[in-house]
């Protein structure tokens, strides 16, 4: 997807957000419910470029 900022266009880099079952359960404002755990994907390769410089994380 492209966007743009400031009207300069750049692509985005979509992560995959997987949610993993957990036996995790609670009470929120009365209700009963339960919670998940997610694992985001590490980045790599990412190019870091702040007003033409560029450096590494």
């Amino acid at each position: 997807m492209t966007l743009t900022f400031l009207g300069q266009p750049y692509e985005t880099n979509e992560i995959e957000i997987s949610p993993l079952p957990s036996e995790q359960t609670g009470r929120y404002r009365g209700a009963s419910t339960r919670f998940s755990t997610s694992r985001v994907a590490p980045r790599a390769n990412v190019q870091l470029i702040y007003r033409g410089v560029s450096y590494a994380r």
